[in-house]
């Protein structure tokens, strides 16, 4: 029976528990079986730097997402977006802090008070 082997990471985190979907994408993006390996991350402890490189993974993957051939409900999102830009400063930020207080009571069955 084969073994299984873990890849000891440079850019391994302890604290970050949210991103393993962007480290994900990133290690099937860059992965070719050979040595060496880098994904161009810093290492946790410059995690300014981190965070920047995380946000700007978020930003390319969700765009290839949303604007994907494969996207079934891409012009639905891109209308959306586009009548959320008429709106201006606070009216967008207020509606965006309703629209997430939303989605996350129907996420987590939560009821109204």
């Amino acid at each position: 029976m084969a073994s299984v082997i873990r890849k000891e990471m440079e850019w391994r985190t302890l604290q970050n528990e949210v991103d393993c979907d962007v480290f994900t994408m990133r290690h099937m993006e860059t992965y070719k079986g050979k040595s060496p390996w880098n994904l161009g991350f810093v290492n946790e402890d410059k995690k300014d730097i981190q965070d920047s490189q995380l946000r700007f993974l978020r930003y390319r993957y969700l765009s290839k997402i949303v604007l994907s051939d494969y996207n079934l409900v891409r012009k639905g999102v891109f209308d959306a977006a586009k009548e959320f830009e008429k709106n201006s400063g606070n009216v967008v930020l207020n509606d965006l802090d309703n629209k997430i207080s939303e989605r996350l009571d129907k996420f987590f069955n939560r009821e109204k008070v």
